[in-house]
C-alpha cells in the first residue's frame, strides 16, 4: 500500500490559462475543525501556480491584479494569510504555517473562486487491487469539517465478478455474520445490505437468481441487476395475490418471516427446512401452482421445489377450502418491470443520488427518524457513469470517524463518481469484509449479526 498525500501532488505547478488579468476582488477565510479555507473571489478565471517551501505556501497569480490584504486569522495551524500585488499585473497569496500541513488548491466557476484548503486532518488514501478490475480503497477524509474513515470497493464493468445477495445466517433466513458467510462463500468483498428485525425478519425486497428471498410492500429504492447490468431503481414494492377456487383473491402480506394474526405468508426453501409455525393456522403446499398438501398442524416441511402458503384467521378459513389437486394462481410483482425481470434485487433506502444529482428521498420512502436524522455509520451502493459498482462503508460514532448524515453520504457518493446511489442499513450493522476479514471498525465494537449481505463472487 502507498499513502497518497493530497496537496503537493495535486497542486504543484497547477496552472489555469486565461486571456487577460483577473482582478481579485476579495480575500476570505473560514475555519473548521478539519481545515482552514482561504478563498479568492474574482469575476474572471484565476490562473495560479503553487510552491511550498518548509512552512510557507505561496500561490502565484501571474495574470491577476490585487490590492494588499491580510486575513484577520488566529489559528493553531496557520500563522498568517496575505495577498500582495506583484507589479501591475500579478499578485501572490502567501500562507505562513505554524506546522507542516497537507493542502489542496483548486479553482471553482460560477462565480469564479480560487480555493486553498489547509487540512488539520491527515488526509489518507490507500488503494490496492483485489483482482483484475476490482480495487479496495481505505480513505481518511473530511466531510463538513469532521474526520471520516471510509472503505470503498470499486468493481469495473468487465471484472469477472458479480454482486449477489446472501443470507448472513447461511443456508436459511436468520441473522449471522457477513464476514463468516463471505469467507465460507469465498467472496472477494462483502457488505451488509437490507434492513431487518431482531428475529431475522427482512425489511425489504430481496431476489437472488430470479427467486425471491424476502418481500416488503413499502416502496423503497434498491439495487437491481438484470443480465449483469446494475441499476438503482426507485419504488420497489411487492404486491402478491393468491387466487383460489371460485376466483377469490387473497392478499399476500409477507414472505419467509414469522406468521402473525390475520396473516398470509409465503415460505420457500430459503426460509428454513420447515415453516416454524404453530397449529393455529392452515398451510397449503403448492408445486407448480397445484395443491399437494393441506394441513392445520403447523411447521410444514418446505421442499426445494415447493411454496407453502400459511394463513391465520380469515385467511386460514379460505385456505381450508382447498383440496389436494386444486389449481391456484399466484401473481407477484415488485411494481417495476426492471425489478420483475431482474435476476438480482436488493432494496434498502432511501435513494441518495439520481442522474448525478443529490436526491435523498426520506419522506417518499417513509424512512424512520433514527435512520433519517443525524450522523451515523453508513452503507451504500453506487453506480458510476461507466457502469462501475461502488460498495461503500463509512465508520461513525467514534473519535476517528464522525459518520455521515444521509445528505453528506449522498455528497460523498458524488465525490466518488456515483451517478446513482442508494443507502442500505447502517449504524452498528455497517460492515465491510475483504476476503472474509472485517476491514472497518463497526460501531458496536464488534461485527453485528445481520440478515442480508451483498458479496462479490467469481463469475
Amino acid at each position: 500500500m502507498r499513502k497518497l498525500i493530497v496537496g503537493v501532488a495535486m497542486a504543484m505547478l497547477a496552472m489555469v490559462s486565461v486571456a487577460s488579468a483577473a482582478p481579485v476582488e476579495k480575500l476570505r477565510t473560514s475555519v473548521s475543525p478539519a481545515r482552514v479555507r482561504v478563498v479568492l473571489d474574482s469575476k474572471e478565471p484565476i490562473a495560479y501556480k503553487v510552491d511550498k517551501d518548509n512552512l510557507q505556501l505561496e500561490v502565484e497569480l501571474p495574470e491577476s491584479t490585487a490590492v494588499k490584504q491580510q486575513a484577520p486569522l488566529k489559528d493553531a495551524a496557520v500563522k498568517s494569510v496575505r495577498l500582495v500585488p506583484v507589479g501591475n499585473k500579478a499578485a501572490k497569496l502567501i500562507i505562513d504555517l505554524k506546522k507542516d500541513c497537507q493542502y489542496k488548491v483548486y479553482a471553482l466557476p460560477n462565480p469564479h473562486r480560487l480555493v486553498v484548503d489547509i487540512f488539520r486532518i491527515n488526509i489518507i488514501k490507500q488503494s490496492r487491487e483485489l483482482a483484475k478490475g476490482v480495487t479496495y480503497t481505505y480513505a481518511q477524509d473530511e466531510m463538513n469539517g469532521r474526520q471520516i474513515q471510509a472503505y470503498v470497493v470499486s468493481v469495473a464493468p468487465k471484472a469477472k465478478y458479480k454482486l449477489q445477495p446472501f443470507s448472513a445466517a447461511g443456508a436459511y433466513n436468520g441473522r449471522g455474520l457477513v464476514s463468516r458467510q463471505a469467507a465460507a462463500k469465498k467472496m472477494l468483498a462483502a457488505i451488509n445490505a437490507s434492513y431487518f428485525d431482531t428475529d431475522g425478519w427482512v425489511i425489504g425486497n430481496v431476489k437472488k437468481d430470479g427467486e425471491l428471498l424476502a418481500m416488503d410492500e413499502q416502496p423503497r429504492s434498491g439495487l437491481v441487476i438484470k443480465d449483469g447490468e446494475p441499476d438503482i431503481v426507485k419504488d420497489i414494492a411487492y404486491t402478491g395475490t393468491l387466487t383460489i377456487n371460485g376466483g377469490r383473491k387473497l392478499h399476500i402480506k409477507g414472505m419467509n418471516r414469522l406468521r402473525v394474526a390475520e396473516d398470509l405468508v409465503l415460505y420457500n426453501h430459503h426460509f428454513a427446512p420447515t415453516t416454524k409455525t404453530n397449529q393455529w393456522g392452515c398451510e397449503v403446499k403448492l408445486i407448480n401452482n397445484r395443491v399437494t398438501d393441506v394441513s392445520t398442524k403447523g411447521n410444514m416441511v418446505i421442499a426445494a421445489n415447493s411454496i407453502i402458503v400459511s394463513g391465520h384467521g380469515t385467511n386460514k378459513d379460505a385456505l381450508l377450502k382447498l383440496h389436494v389437486g386444486d389449481r391456484v394462481a399466484l401473481q407477484e410483482t415488485l411494481g417495476n418491470s426492471a425489478a420483475d425481470a431482474a435476476e438480482t434485487v436488493v432494496s434498502g433506502g432511501p435513494l441518495l443520488v439520481e442522474h448525478g444529482r443529490v436526491n435523498v428521498r426520506v419522506q417518499e420512502e417513509a424512512i424512520a427518524n433514527d435512520i433519517a436524522r443525524g450522523r451515523a455509520p453508513r452503507t451504500a451502493v453506487g453506480i458510476k457513469k461507466d457502469g462501475s459498482l461502488l460498495l461503500v462503508v463509512v465508520d461513525g460514532r467514534s473519535n476517528n470517524s464522525a459518520g455521515m448524515t444521509l445528505q453528506e453520504l449522498a455528497t460523498y457518493m458524488l465525490r466518488l463518481g456515483a451517478q446513482e446511489a442508494v443507502n442500505f442499513d447502517g449504524g452498528g450493522s455497517s460492515v465491510m469484509a475483504i476476503n472474509g476479514k472485517v476491514v472497518n471498525k463497526p460501531s458496536d465494537g464488534r461485527e453485528r449479526l445481520v440478515s442480508i449481505g451483498l458479496g462479490l463472487v467469481a463469475q
